[in-house]
């Protein structure tokens, strides 16, 4: 066979082993796309009613609870747990894939419709008869469960053993084209296979608990780019479980030391016999204490409902001009130690005035924990373009700048100023939450020695609209 032949002959095989191979793959990826989306769908639709059945439970404990007690806060969440049934099954249907679909739905719409009226009946329904509908409800939604678990096994097989299948059909053309280029195939091992494969080992080492792992990035590819993907994934999630024990650890430090001085000063009232004058600061003691841990479990929900985005801001047309000289009002009777100024004109903003009023008081405070008597705290309000801006400036300690991005982590305090005041960590990891609710900005600026300078920004609001 003459050479040109031969080329001929190696390019049209290995062309037609590349177009077959792509045809194949199109063909079963189009087929297992459509499987996944079922198979999300399936899933969806057992996950959407495991919740029912929960919901379902938990309202039939309540209101065996309530008929044991009589207590009303049981009944209010039993109320609470039917109603949130009502959004559970309109998205059942919706979560339905259309090859198990049919009147179940419908038949369970229909079911939960006879069970809110009698669990919401006023008078109350006997136990018995509400039971049974439950009993109906539970059971047909069990049964739709069942139903698409057993179709979305029935995928997963079948998807294993197209897999299986393409899996076959693509080994064998690729050992044909392996006969027509070895070089293809070195450059395949080294680019696709040992870096998917080391990849993969490292997920699954990561999976098991060794977030130290890191996946080796062996190309400025495709497959680098996710191996440094993963590794900046590996990292993000290392820090929050770092910060989530420095959380713990911190958290217990600061509710057990006022504990124990609650506990041993009770201690001391037992066993001390002596009169009230002596035993008040003793009581001042407790009451001090007591309020410390209040306060810090205070802010902690409250900081745990921001982080949630379930502490939902009342947000209203705020006049912070007037707010800031409310509370540098409040702030001067407290506040004798250090000179409070404050220069501002109207500034309109669209936000919590309760909340704004804490993140200015949390400013003003560590500006006078930090700083020394007799210093002055100038606060300053202007508007620039579209934004309203905050200065509060001290003559403190300074911080240094390589210090400033933790600040606003959770319990983070500095070594050098934890020694100057009381505090838990969480004011300045609040205050950057709130802003960030009023779509704002807060920055630091300060050097050791020198103050700091704390800058928020937030959009002004006229014409009843923020301004963006």
């Amino acid at each position: 066979m003459s050479i040109k032949k031969f080329i001929s002959f190696w390019m049209g095989g290995l062309a037609f082993c590349f177009i077959i191979l792509a045809l194949s793959l199109i063909a079963s990826t189009t087929k297992l796309q459509s499987m996944n989306a079922r198979v999300l769908k399936d899933s969806q639709a057992i996950e959407v009613a495991h919740q029912i059945e929960n919901a379902i439970l938990s309202e039939r404990r309540e209101d065996l609870l309530w008929r044991a007690t009589g207590d009303s806060a049981f009944l209010t969440r039993k109320a609470n747990f039917v109603e949130k049934l009502t959004p559970l099954v309109r998205e059942l249907a919706d979560s339905e894939s259309t090859s198990t679909k049919n009147d179940s739905s419908s038949h369970i719409r229909q079911l939960f419709e006879q069970y809110r009226t009698e669990a919401l009946a006023d008078p109350v329904h006997p136990l018995a008869e509400v039971s049974r509908s439950a009993d109906l409800l539970l059971r047909t939604v069990e049964d739709f469960s069942e139903r698409n678990h057993t179709q979305m096994t029935q995928t997963l097989a079948l998807s294993k053993r197209l897999d299986t299948m393409v899996d076959r059909w693509s080994i064998g053309l690729i050992l044909v084209v392996l006969c027509f280029t070895a070089l293809g195939s070195v450059l395949l091992l080294k680019r696709i296979i040992i870096p998917t494969f080391a990849l993969s080992q490292a997920a699954e080492r990561f999976g098991k608990g060794e977030y130290a792992v890191r996946a080796r990035v062996y190309n400025n590819d495709e497959l680098g780019m996710l191996s440094r993907a993963f590794n900046e994934m590996t990292e993000n999630i290392s820090l929050l479980q770092q910060e989530r024990r420095h959380f713990i650890a911190s958290l217990a430090h600061d509710i057990k030391n006022p504990m124990v001085l609650i506990g041993g000063t009770a201690r001391r009232l037992k066993k001390k016999q002596a009169v009230v004058e002596e035993k008040m600061p003793l009581l001042n003691c407790i009451i001090e204490q007591a309020d410390a841990v209040e306060e810090l479990i205070g802010e902690l929900v409250d900081t745990v409902h921001l982080e949630d985005g379930n502490g939902a801001l009342s947000m209203a047309e705020v006049d912070l001009h007037g707010l800031l000289q409310t509370i540098l009002t409040k702030q001067a009777t407290m506040v004798t130690s250090h000179h409070l100024t404050y220069e501002g004109e109207p500034c309109l903003v669209w936000g919590d005035a309760r909340r704004l009023e804490r993140v200015i008081n949390n400013l003003i405070s560590n500006a006078v924990k930090y700083s020394g008597q007799s210093s002055a705290i100038d606060i300053r309000l202007r508007s620039e373009r579209d934004r309203c801006v905050i200065i509060v400036k001290d003559a403190g300690v300074g911080i240094p700048p390589e210090k400033i991005p933790s600040l606003f982590q959770p319990f983070r305090r500095l070594a050098q100023t934890k020694d100057m005041a009381k505090g838990s960590g969480l004011g300045l990891f609040s205050v950057k939450k709130i802003i960030d609710g009023h779509d704002g900005k807060i920055t630091i600026a300060s050097k050791p020695g020198h103050g700091t300078t704390v800058t928020i920004e937030m959009p002004l609001h006229r014409n009843g609209c923020p301004l963006a």
